[in-house]
């Protein structure tokens, strides 16, 4: 059974409302969350998915400090003496809270409470009443939003992580959506056997950790991690908190490199790993990790992989090119690209080739809906997700 209690070194996903902010945890570390600064050192030990308050740190009015509760009170159980039928007699000229900025920031450092800082908010407010039960409500969700003092501890996923980076800046993620991941998922076929082969030049780690992730622990698959650079993005693969058994699975090879490796250097990758001897003089100089890394590729590579998927801000069809030959037949291709034309080229470049067919370009369009009484509809801010190329490979 997996451990659910929270340790010291954990990356955890600190959400305060629709807000997540991803942290390591440090023993007697601090996190800033928006305007909180929140002492993490009370959480060591709780379980995931516990709700702390922000209480005031003692000498501090700066620093909060967490405390477990059981539930979070609503501000809307505020009761409301009358509100007003419409809006259309209220001035916006910011007159209209008898608090000033001062005594609103002592409020807040005397004891942080959304409820009773709204309350006090409205009682002052000299047209609060006046407004609709519509504006009532909204005003007192923004003035909660703005105060509200929990936050939940949640364990990373690969859902959260997708989100949360993507909600942070979509570039980070080459712009893959929690939709775009779970259909690059899907059309892959990853499972716990067999090698798979991926291809990322800018994801964050996400798509490495999602595929690693579908792959799972205690078992003989293996990921062969391609990316151009000399090192890989792995925030996403450090945050998932993976067994070494697992990531030691995950072979993390430069593009050029392990190419260059297995064309040139095949009796270097064909020789059996020997076991080591103790030798008291020792002179044979060590082979670099990179190197090392490199032969365990081309030994899978050379087998064939079981499943190819491409995540490219370079134009895809050189990169599928050098990449495909490795797949075995009776396997798919997946190509994800945030824009359309680039597959579009590596579509009629794959249609003049004999050794595929069903070959597809899908775009996704997750669509949030707000449910609420009487306001049901979709969100206001949506985008529009990436596009995913398959192709099936024919045994040759």
């Amino acid at each position: 059974m997996e451990d659910n209690a929270i340790k010291v070194g954990d990356f955890v996903i600190v959400q305060r409302q629709g807000y997540t902010k991803l942290h390591k945890l440090k023993e007697h570390g601090t996190l800033s969350l928006g305007s909180f600064n929140m002492e993490m050192d009370n959480i060591v030990g709780e379980k995931y998915s516990d709700t702390f308050q922000m209480k005031n740190y003692p000498g501090s009015k700066k620093l909060f400090t967490l405390e477990k509760v059981d539930e979070i009170p609503s501000v809307l159980s505020i009761n409301i003496e009358k509100s007003g039928a419409d809006n259309r007699n209220i001035t916006d000229d910011g007159q209209s809270q008898n608090l000033t900025t001062e005594e609103i920031a002592k409020l807040k450092s005397e004891e942080l409470n959304s409820n009773n800082i709204v309350g006090k908010l409205i009682t002052n407010s000299r047209t609060f009443n006046e407004k609709t039960e519509y504006s009532q409500e909204k005003y007192m969700k923004k003035k909660e939003k703005k105060y509200f003092e929990y936050v939940q501890i949640r364990r990373p996923t690969i859902r959260l992580l997708a989100t949360m980076f993507y909600r942070q800046d979509p570039t980070k993620t080459l712009g893959i959506r929690s939709d775009d991941l779970s259909q690059i998922i899907t059309y892959s076929n990853v499972q716990a056997q067999g090698t798979h082969l991926l291809y990322d030049s800018g994801t964050s780690g996400l798509l490495p950790a999602a595929l690693l992730n579908q792959i799972g622990a205690q078992n003989p698959a293996h990921l062969v991690h391609v990316h151009p650079g000399n090192e890989c993005q792995k925030s996403a693969i450090v945050a998932m908190n993976f067994p070494q058994e697992q990531l030691a699975r995950c072979i993390n090879v430069n593009l050029y490199s392990v190419l260059r490796c297995f064309y040139q250097n095949k009796d270097a990758y064909n020789s059996e790993p020997q076991c080591k001897k103790i030798k008291l003089d020792d002179s044979a100089p060590k082979k670099p990790g990179w190197q090392i890394e490199n032969e365990k590729a081309c030994r899978l590579l050379e087998v064939g992989v079981d499943s190819l998927v491409v995540a490219a801000k370079e134009h895809p069809v050189s990169i599928v090119d050098q990449l495909v030959r490795f797949l075995k037949g009776g396997r798919y291709l997946v190509v994800f690209s945030a824009t359309r034309e680039p597959l579009q080229d590596l579509y009629n470049h794959l249609k003049e080739r004999l050794d595929f067919i069903y070959i597809r370009i899908v775009s996704n369009f997750m669509r949030s809906y707000q449910v609420l009484p009487d306001r049901t509809h979709p969100e206001v801010n949506m985008t529009s997700g990436g596009y995913v190329l398959t192709g099936f490979k024919l045994v040759s």
